[in-house]
């Protein structure tokens, strides 16, 4: 988190403090249900506001200062404006048992989550609530608790309906049982890190011995990044300025320096496909980390979000992902230099997985273009590509004859 977040809340709870004498407690009582998925984490959120003051003054700051966002962008509008802490509980026990669904073209997966980020949409009061202590303790606790529901058979229920989307393209998968309509998976998280049967069939790499060639790193909607990549530590921000703080991005990465005024891709996975991200350069990883953040908090999701779907299109602003939960890998390709891969787990995704090779190594490990990196559980998620200067110019994507360029929006019963 940004030093100007810190001292904004600090600023703030201090002027509180000296205001508020006293500060009351929910008087209600609000029951979760026994089955609810997620009820240590809710009851924890309700204690903390109870009886922590500190999140308690931010949470109803938060309510007061909810931004709208236009009719054209969502229906309805930012649905927390004109609500109070007591309507979170219920958001947060139907969020527990959610289960995406497939409809034609599209699904819903991003349902809740949207809705948890605009409760952050420029209201910086949102986001201190669930980005410092112990709003961030307990959403991480919920999204564990999540997951675990995610990891069970109680989360199979729409399984089926995804596997008769031809978007998914299931006969290209290793399916536990082909002839089951669930296709014998155990979970959705099951189902969701599904992989190929062959995948050097049905996603062969383009010149596998071109050392020139910068390949994909997943499945997924590739676009520039026209933030400028800066070290924010020696140049102020200014409104309206977007810049990528590479330092913050590769927290703790002695390689940092190496890309800046360097270019970047944003790779980003939608749910109904492949969730592994693979090596989009050959060479040696030299570094890797896993770096804990916030699991919520998009000041702008509408921005990053736009109502076509169009995820983290140009002018998308990126300065979030310096705090999300993400990893790294910094592969050393020899004279096209050092080339960044970045996993980044987006809103409530805490799920950004290593394969042990590559997490445990203590020496540099050799990685061919197109080998297997790691995956990501349930959520939205994304890959950023990263550049040193003058080695790749990533304003426009380069594709040969017969490469895929998009897919038409289908419908199931087509």
């Amino acid at each position: 988190m940004k030093n100007s977040f810190r001292i904004f809340a600090s600023v703030f709870l201090f002027i509180s403090f000296l205001s508020i004498s006293s500060i009351s407690t929910a008087s209600e009582k609000i029951s979760i249900p026994e089955d609810c998925p997620c009820k240590g984490a809710i009851t924890d959120l309700i204690d903390a506001y109870n009886h922590d003051k500190v999140f308690k003054v931010l949470i109803d700051e938060a309510f007061k200062n909810m931004q709208p966002v236009s009719e054209e962008y969502r229906k309805g509008g930012n649905p927390w404006v004109g609500r109070t802490f007591a309507d979170l509980i219920p958001f947060f026990v139907e969020w527990s048992s959610f289960l995406p669904e497939a409809k034609g073209s599209h699904d819903n997966g991003l349902k809740y989550i949207e809705q948890m980020d605009l409760f952050a949409y420029k209201n910086p009061f949102g986001r201190v609530a669930f980005q410092t202590s112990p709003g961030i303790d307990i959403f991480n606790r919920f999204a564990r608790e999540r997951g675990e529901y995610l990891s069970s058979r109680a989360s199979i229920k729409y399984v089926a309906k995804w596997l008769a989307d031809p978007r998914i393209e299931k006969e290209e998968y290793d399916l536990p049982n082909p002839k089951a309509a669930d296709g014998g998976f155990k979970s959705y998280n099951d189902f969701f890190s599904r992989k190929f049967k062959d995948i050097n069939k049905v996603r062969p790499q383009t010149m596998p011995g071109r050392d020139y060639i910068i390949s994909a790193p997943t499945d997924a909607i590739m676009n520039s990044i026209p933030a400028k990549i800066v070290d924010r530590t020696t140049k102020i921000r200014t409104k309206g300025t977007q810049e990528l703080n590479i330092k913050e991005l590769l927290k703790g990465s002695r390689y940092w320096s190496h890309f800046v005024g360097g270019t970047a891709l944003s790779c980003i996975l939608m749910p109904n496909t492949y969730h592994y991200y693979h090596a989009p350069v050959g060479g040696k990883i030299i570094e890797t980390r896993l770096v804990d953040g916030a699991l919520l908090g998009m000041e702008d999701f509408p921005k990053f979000v736009p109502a076509n779907g169009n995820v983290g299109a140009y002018g998308a602003s990126f300065g979030a992902f310096e705090s999300y939960q993400r990893g790294y890998f910094i592969i050393d390709t020899g004279k096209y230099g050092l080339v960044g891969v970045v996993p980044v787990g987006l809103s409530t995704v805490g799920s950004v997985i290593f394969k042990d090779k590559f997490l445990k190594a203590k020496d540099p490990v050799a990685v061919k273009r197109g080998d297997e990196l790691g995956h990501f559980l349930y959520g939205g998620s994304m890959v950023i590509l990263i550049f040193e200067p003058g080695k790749y110019s990533s304003d426009a994507i380069k594709v040969r004859l017969g490469n895929q360029i998009g897919i038409f929006d289908t419908n199931s019963t087509n």
